[in-house]
């Protein structure tokens, strides 16, 4: 049994079907959801993407109608006005060929990243705030590095194969092209949105700023929010030390 196998298996064990009704084309459909409670929380990356033990509970957050195409995060999946459900019907529903109604088991990084890339297009038809779509842009950039640490975990012991080798390079570009569009989009919409964004206050949002500017070689920019961050009266000791981290790995490279 390869490694990726089972890892759904194992994954598995940490979720539910759910019978969702889609507010866009009005028809059931089920999504799978992690049980509340049941995932261990193991910490953070630099970028702030969660880890849990046993189940990525980020391949969870969107709820995507097979019917129609329409997707969006849980929590906002039914805060649709008749205008918007008007326009992502004749936008999406009306040209999405469909896909399997039903689905067993864990999603894969591949099912997963559709259902974003989805959400991410419904977000822009909707449209939502630029502070969201930034953050589906984030969360995609995390499905991609976690599906090429799965490729790399899969196969390690042994050579890659060709084909394995570029799929392993398009999840590191996935990763750096949805970590730029993150930083630009937050950067926008910094100009027009105030915290909390996206359940960030101004210190986290500060932070998190600063790790993308740095992955996106912007590290004047890296360097100015870490500084509002470390000179915050507010933000956590934590918080300041995982800045200073990343201030300090500017420091040896530059």
């Amino acid at each position: 049994m390869s490694e990726m196998t089972n890892n759904i298996a194992e994954e598995s064990a940490y979720i539910f079907e759910k019978k969702i009704d889609c507010p866009i084309c009005r028809k059931e459909f089920s999504a799978m959801q992690v049980k509340t409670g049941k995932a261990r929380f193991q910490g953070t990356d630099d970028d702030l993407r969660p880890r849990y033990q046993g189940v990525d509970t980020i391949k969870y957050d969107i709820y995507m109608c097979p019917h129609c195409g329409y997707a969006a995060v849980a929590r906002e999946f039914n805060n649709v006005t008749p205008k918007q459900r008007q326009l992502i019907m004749s936008e999406i529903g009306n040209k999405y060929a469909g896909s399997d109604t039903h689905h067993e088991g864990a999603y894969t990084y591949d099912e997963a990243i559709v259902r974003y890339k989805m959400a991410l297009l419904t977000a822009i038809k909707k449209p939502s705030k630029l502070s969201e779509c930034a953050y589906l842009c984030l969360k995609l950039s995390w499905l991609y590095r976690a599906a090429g640490e799965q490729l790399a975990a899969d196969a390690q012991g042994r050579e890659l194969s060709p084909n394995e080798r570029k799929h392993l390079e398009d999840c590191r570009q996935g990763e750096r092209q949805y970590h730029s569009q993150a930083y630009n989009g937050l950067k926008e919409a910094l100009l027009k949105e105030y915290p909390p964004i996206c359940g960030m206050d101004e210190d986290t949002l500060n932070y998190l700023m600063s790790v993308l500017a740095y992955h996106c070689e912007d590290t004047g920019s890296a360097s100015q929010f870490g500084y509002m961050v470390l000179s915050s009266r507010t933000a956590s000791s934590k918080l300041k030390e995982k800045e200073r981290e990343i201030m300090e790995i500017m420091k040896t490279e530059s």
